[in-house]
């Protein structure tokens, strides 16, 4: 399944969990008075707002190329994850840490605890939904390309959608975790300042999570290269072709989450005839394509060698 197709099914999936459970959490915190459950309100929100954002950018990186972006608009998909690490869950961390320092000094006694705990069970049901979709989508990304784990997974995607989606998602649920854990822990000890204190860990975990994305989509919008599996099949693929002698440089770059800028520069046999360098040229571009099936491929013909010496690079 195409990582697009998957990321758009995760982030549906996303929006309607946290749309059906945002309100409730609201109206549990406002009747508990719980500063963690309000945390966990303005977490649900902005989660929902981020998949809107998300969709948008999906929709928008579909754009066919035209005069003033040839390379199509694959990176908006970047641009508007970049765009939900910064304003949203930095808002909703900002506001969840300014609720649980104004609790500390203000603190309320939480009632009608059952109602909170609800708003958890339901929060945790939902959440897990979303989660084992984002789960799902990444492990057939971590099989193809040969990653050890998750975490290796999420950290050298190329898809931000299903990064912010799958992170979020295990945010929101570590969230709930803490919400339901603070407001236990008051209810056991009466010791209020467990409720904001676990307002102000949500807000730190949200703004935490705002710089790790902004930095994955940074690397991705200035123009990051294909996995180094990726890199590896182009190179065996092309060096396996009879007439080529050497390649000088390959140079790949992401122009969205499955579209890749593919730039050789080959030294080729001397011996080839334009027709027969023209033919090897096909054959080199449909075996790319095989390995990277929405590539843009550019083969440069050179018999230089990059400082006397051959190699890649």
């Amino acid at each position: 399944m195409p990582l697009e197709s998957g990321s758009k099914k995760a982030v549906f999936a996303a929006l309607l969990g946290n749309l059906a459970i945002a309100v409730f959490k609201l109206f549990a915190a406002l009747i508990s008075r719980s500063s963690s459950m309000l945390a966990e309100s303005y977490h649900s929100f902005s989660d929902t707002m981020n998949q809107v954002l998300l969709l948008y950018g999906l929709k928008r990186s579909r754009r066919k190329p035209d005069d003033y972006h040839p390379f199509g608009y694959g990176k908006e998909q970047f641009f508007w994850s970049f765009v939900v690490a910064i304003l949203l869950f930095g808002i909703a961390g900002t506001l969840s840490v300014r609720e649980g320092l104004h609790k500390f000094s203000h603190s309320e006694t939480i009632q009608n605890i059952w109602l909170t705990y609800l708003a958890i069970a339901v929060g945790v049901f939902f959440e897990s939904i979303a989660f084992r979709m984002a789960v799902k989508s990444l492990k057939k990304e971590k099989k193809t390309e040969g990653y050890k784990n998750l975490l290796t997974a999420v950290r050298n995607s190329k898809d931000p959608t299903m990064m912010t989606v799958f992170i979020e998602d295990l945010l929101a649920l570590t969230g709930l975790f803490i919400a339901a854990l603070g407001v236990t822990l008051v209810h056991f000890t009466g010791f209020l300042l467990f409720d904001a204190a676990a307002s102000i860990l949500i807000g730190i975990l949200l703004m935490g999570f705002a710089l790790f994305l902004a930095y994955e989509t940074r690397n991705l919008l200035v123009g990051e290269s294909v996995t180094r599996r990726r890199r590896a099949l182009i190179l065996k693929a092309v060096q396996s072709f009879e007439g080529v002698e050497e390649i000088l440089s390959l140079r790949t770059m992401h122009l969205g989450s499955e579209e890749v800028l593919v730039a050789l520069e080959i030294n080729f046999n001397d011996s080839l005839t334009v027709e027969k360098l023209e033919k090897l040229n096909r054959k080199l571009e449909n075996k790319i394509l095989e390995i990277i099936p929405k590539a843009r491929i550019y083969i440069e013909a050179s018999e230089n060698i990059i400082d006397g010496k051959p190699g890649c690079r």
